[in-house]
C-alpha cells in the first residue's frame, strides 16, 4: 500500500471519492505542521544547552538558576518531539526492510562517522594537552568517544539508529493495528514509563517491549492520523500548566537533594510525554488554517538535523562571550539566536563543499 493509499484507507477515503484538492490539503497541513514542530524542537535543543550549565550550579534563591529551570521545564520534549516527528513520517512509509535500510541508515551513519571525528578532533584541541598525555591514553580517550559519543548531544544518534533499525518491523505491525489497539499500546508504554524508571518505587514489571523512545514513534503516527480538535489556546494552557508543574516540582526536589534533581525533566519520564503530546496537537490545531509557511520557519527545517549536529560548537564561543556583556536574562535567548543563526550558516557552507550534504546532517 502506498502512502497515498494508506492515508486514504485510514479515513475510509478512496481516490475515487475524494478529490485531489482534499487529498493536497491533508497532505499539506501534515507537513506544515512538522514543519513548525521541527523548528520548535530545534530551537528547544539549542535552549536547553544554553540554559543546563546554570543548572548544576545549584543555588534555589538565585535568579539564574530559577531562570534555567523554567526554560529546561518548557524545553524538555525536544527530543520526544523529534522522535514523534519520525514516527510520524516513518511510520506511514510502504517499503521493504532492505528499501527503507538503504535510503535511510546512510542518512545516519555518514554524519555519524563525520561529527564523531568533527568533535573527537575538538575535545582533543580543546581540552588535550599532548605533551604530558601518553599515546595510550590518547586512543583509549578516542574509542570512548566512538563508543559513547565524542560530545554529549549525539548521544542522539545511537538511539535515533536503533529506532531506525526496528521501525520497518514496527510500520508491519501497526499498520494492522485499529486506533483502539494503537491506544492500548500507548496506554501500555505510558504505564511503563513509571514503572521501568528507578525514580519510582514500583513493582518491576518487565514492560520493556512497550517501554523507551520506540513509544514516540508510536504516539506521532497515532496523532497524525487522529488528530485531536481541540481549540489551539486551550492546548498551550494545559501545555503551560504541565511546564509550570514541571519547574515547581523541580524546585522542590532539587531543594530536597541540595542539587539539581533531573526526575522530572528525562526525556523518558511521563511528564516529557505529556509536554510533548500537548505540544504535539497544539501545533496541529494551530497549523490547520496555514497554508504557507515564513521563509525563515523553512530554513530552519531544511537543515534541522544539521544545525542539531552542529550547534555545540558555536554554542561553546557565543555563550561565554554574550555572557560578558549582558545579564542571564538575555544569556540565554540571545546565545539560542546566534547558535542558531551560525549553525544554519556553517551547515551551508558545510553542504558547499563536495560530499559535504551527505556527512552535515
Amino acid at each position: 500500500m502506498t502512502q497515498i493509499g494508506f492515508l486514504f484507507t485510514h479515513f475510509y477515503l478512496t481516490p475515487n471519492s475524494c478529490s485531489n484538492i482534499l487529498y493536497f490539503y491533508i497532505m499539506a497541513e501534515k507537513n506544515i505542521s512538522i514543519s513548525y514542530l521541527r523548528v520548535i524542537a530545534t530551537v528547544f535543543v539549542i535552549a536547553i544547552h544554553a540554559s543546563t550549565g546554570f543548572l548544576y550550579r545549584y543555588d534555589a534563591d538565585s535568579f539564574d538558576w530559577n531562570y534555567a529551570n523554567w526554560i529546561n521545564a518548557a524545553t524538555r520534549c525536544a527530543v520526544p518531539l523529534f522522535v514523534m516527528i519520525s514516527g510520524a513520517l516513518l511510520l506511514q512509509k510502504d517499503e521493504s526492510i532492505i528499501s527503507f535500510y538503504r535510503k535511510r541508515i546512510p542518512k545516519l551513519l555518514y554524519p555519524f562517522i563525520f561529527w564523531t571525528i568533527i568533535y573527537t578532533i575538538y575535545y582533543f584541541y580543546r581540552y588535550t594537552n599532548f605533551s604530558i598525555l601518553p599515546s595510550w591514553r590518547i586512543w583509549e580517550i578516542a574509542w570512548h568517544k566512538i563508543l559513547y559519543g565524542a560530545n554529549a548531544h549525539l548521544w542522539y544518534l545511537y538511539m535515533i539508529m536503533g529506532l531506525y533499525t526496528a521501525i520497518p518491523f514496527l510500520r508491519k505491525m501497526v499498520s494492522q493495528c485499529s486506533a483502539r489497539e494503537l491506544e492500548v499500546f500507548l496506554v501500555l508504554w505510558f504505564v511503563s514509563l513509571f514503572f521501568m524508571n528507578k525514580s519510582y518505587n514500583l513493582p518491576k514489571f518487565d514492560l520493556t517491549f512497550f517501554s523507551g523512545y520506540i513509544g514516540y514513534l508510536v504516539l506521532g503516527y497515532y496523532l497524525t492520523l487522529r488528530k485531536i480538535t481541540w481549540n489551539t489556546w486551550f492546548l498551550l494552557f494545559l501545555y503551560a500548566c504541565a511546564v509550570v508543574g514541571i519547574a515547581i516540582g523541580t524546585y522542590y526536589l532539587s531543594e530536597k537533594l541540595q542539587k539539581w534533581d533531573t526526575q522530572l525533566m528525562g526525556y523518558t519520564m511521563p511528564t516529557a510525554a505529556l509536554t510533548a503530546v500537548l505540544l504535539f496537537t497544539c501545533v496541529q490545531s494551530f497549523s490547520r488554517n496555514i497554508t504557507n509557511i515564513p521563509s525563515w520557519i523553512a530554513l530552519v527545517d531544511r537543515y534541522s538535523f544539521g544545525i542539531y549536529l552542529v550547534h555545540i560548537l558555536p554554542l561553546n564561543y557565543v555563550h561565554p562571550l554574550i555572557s560578558k556583556y549582558v545579564s542571564t536574562v538575555w544569556v540565554i535567548p540571545l546565545a539560542t539566536l546566534a547558535t542558531l543563526v551560525l549553525s544554519i550558516a556553517l551547515i551551508f557552507l558545510l553542504r558547499r563543499i563536495p560530499y559535504g550534504r551527505h556527512v552535515s546532517g
